[in-house]
């Protein structure tokens, strides 16, 4: 089983259940900075805006969507399973 470890992403949307999905910035190609967004699957409590550590069971799933431009679109979901979050050191509280 492959692990991830994800550092200062900010929960930004509570799902019904067990789940939030997670936004974290990383590093892109061109040397700036992009976003990529994660589904934490845990039992812990969390709210809403806070920035976490999450470390977990990686796991993949084919979802489509229709963008903001109404054209449907497929993508590669990023799923982190059995997770165990923490407050991020990095954050400012």
């Amino acid at each position: 089983m492959a692990m991830i470890k994800i550092e200062g992403a900010e929960v930004v949307y509570i799902t019904e259940g067990w789940n939030f999905k997670a936004k974290a910035s990383v590093p892109a190609k061109d040397g700036g900075t992009r976003d990529e967004w994660y589904t934490v699957w845990t039992e812990e409590p969390i709210t809403k805006g806070a920035i976490v550590d999450v470390v977990g069971t990686l796991g993949t799933k084919v979802e489509e969507f229709t963008g903001r431009d109404n054209v449907p679109k497929t993508t590669a979901a990023i799923h982190v399973n059995d997770a165990k979050v923490t407050q991020s050191a990095g954050a400012p509280f």
